[in-house]
């Protein structure tokens, strides 16, 4: 067999392989592929968010509860939740809500350059990500225990 009649064989392997990969690596992806959404805490003074995310120990295949602060993650730009490290979105955003369906987005309120509230929702599954059972956003992770703290 020549390098001719393999040359075929080899394109098409890669050209499949090219169309098929994608679609092996995605669909939920991302913190919503290992992390559960569990909670939160949007109020004035706090912006947290409650997950249970997969740890790194195969022996007991075990999900840890892990709180990062929102603001840590996502900014306000011209009213349009972005993420963005050390954002600050709630100083300029209100009434926030968790929309969940496939993953997990964020819902507020935000002021635009036309200082007029503005409804934006940004997706989180692009923004935060897991390490060993800690969520997390850029350098910053989460704290990370079994179980969440009780209410005081």
């Amino acid at each position: 067999m020549g390098t001719s009649s393999v040359f075929p064989i080899l394109t098409a392997t890669v050209f499949f392989l090219a169309l098929v990969f994608p679609l092996l690596t995605s669909g939920e992806g991302g913190f919503t592929h290992d992390c559960a959404y569990a909670g939160a805490n949007l109020t004035d003074r706090h912006h947290w968010i409650g997950i249970y995310c997969l740890n790194d120990d195969v022996d007991i295949y075990g999900f840890n509860y892990s709180m990062l602060d929102l603001d840590r993650c996502i900014g306000n730009n011209a009213g349009q939740l972005v993420p963005y490290e050390n954002g600050n979105y709630s100083g300029s955003c209100t009434n926030c809500t968790f929309l969940h369906d496939k993953s997990l987005h964020l819902s507020c309120l935000c002021w635009n350059m036309d200082s007029k509230l503005v409804n934006s929702t940004l997706d989180l599954n692009g923004t935060l990500y897991d390490s060993n059972g800690a969520v997390g956003c850029y350098s910053f992770l989460g704290n990370k225990s079994w179980e969440p703290e009780p209410d005081p």
